[in-house]
């Protein structure tokens, strides 16, 4: 082969490659994940500029009169935590909502924020110094194969904690299962996450109180 055709031969190659990469892709993590793990994203960004506006501190270790959300942790209210982060998602009413919760409802314009309109939920017991701890998440999740009632929910290390059908699920071995998101404190969220009990044992927390919206 001449030069000028190996160069060719590398560029269709390079051509099939980038066409084959989308569908290789979307079979890796579902398109219906996409907007929910950009979601959780910027969430993790606005716990943490709340934190760095905060000494140090996410909205449930805040009493309300310092823009915390403390008293709020038995009212069985997961928005009550949220709303003290919409100054810090620049506006955004969709981030609340992931598209493939059909539960829940899209935040109207001019509504406060509740329970109805909110996809995740959040841990109460997170701190910047648990690096690894289960920060938010997909609300779909279940134990020992039942759906987790909304409420404060006690995560513990040995629980077997995993996620339901309803939100999100992929193929593994020819048998859909149930996945979602999860953003950790030092703010890197996992995408597909099937094993979600082996995230719980990382996590450098006995128990972990997630409120379920």
């Amino acid at each position: 082969m001449t030069l000028v055709e190996v160069f060719v031969v590398i560029g269709v190659v390079a051509i099939l490659f980038l066409l084959l990469l989308p569908a290789t892709t979307s079979r890796g993590r579902p398109a219906h994940l996409i907007p929910c793990l950009n979601n959780q994203k910027q969430i993790g960004f606005a716990l943490h500029t709340f934190a760095a506006d905060n000494n140090g501190h996410f909205p449930p270790q805040l009493s309300i009169t310092n823009e915390g959300s403390m008293e709020f942790i038995r009212s069985n209210s997961t928005a009550l935590h949220f709303r003290t982060l919409s100054n810090y998602v620049g506006g955004s009413r969709s981030v609340w909502h992931c598209p493939a919760d059909q539960s829940k409802q899209p935040l109207p314009n001019k509504s406060p924020l509740s329970d109805r309109n909110l996809s995740y939920f959040i841990s109460v017991d997170a701190t910047p110094a648990l690096a690894n701890a289960i920060h938010t998440g997909d609300r779909n999740l279940q134990v020992a194969g039942q759906p987790v009632a909304p409420g404060l929910f006690i995560l513990t290390t040995n629980a077997a904690i995993a996620w339901t059908r309803d939100m999100h699920k992929l193929k593994r071995n020819f048998v859909w299962v149930g996945c979602g998101n999860v953003l950790f404190v030092d703010g890197h969220v996992l995408a597909n996450q099937v094993d979600l009990a082996a995230s719980a044992q990382r996590q450098g927390l006995a128990t972990n109180r997630l409120a379920i919206p």
